[in-house]
């Protein structure tokens, strides 16, 4: 985050503007390892009729699921803060939220009360 208060070059001007920009990703790590399970179960009904009855499945990790591949994603975007005192403020920013290419992409407006330690 990239800030810069206004105060330095005009007195009196509480106003700041700045910028933030961050990533990460999600890696999922590699998909080759799953394996099959199979279940075989005998079901017999009213009239003492059995018949075997057989489930197959892939195996899937409770951490995770098999979506694919890894995943990129960003957070970008600015802001304009105004201070009525050196600890408490108001402010309103946009961003940009860049999930895994250009079809998942959000933008994200946020505004509120700013207290700074």
């Amino acid at each position: 985050m990239l800030r810069l208060p206004l105060d330095d070059f005009w007195p009196r001007v509480h106003l700041a503007p700045y910028i933030f920009a961050g990533f990460g990703g999600i890696l999922l790590g590699d998909e080759g390892n799953s394996s099959t399970v199979s279940e075989t179960f005998t079901v017999t009904n009213a009239a003492g009729m059995s018949r075997q009855l057989t489930f197959t499945g892939q195996e899937v990790s409770s951490l995770r699921n098999n979506f694919g591949s890894d995943r990129v994603l960003g957070h970008f975007g600015g802001g304009l803060e105004y201070r009525f005192t050196p600890h408490v403020g108001v402010f309103g920013e946009a961003g940009l939220d860049v999930i895994d290419g250009a079809a998942n992409n959000l933008v994200q407006f946020n505004f509120g009360l700013k207290y700074a330690f």
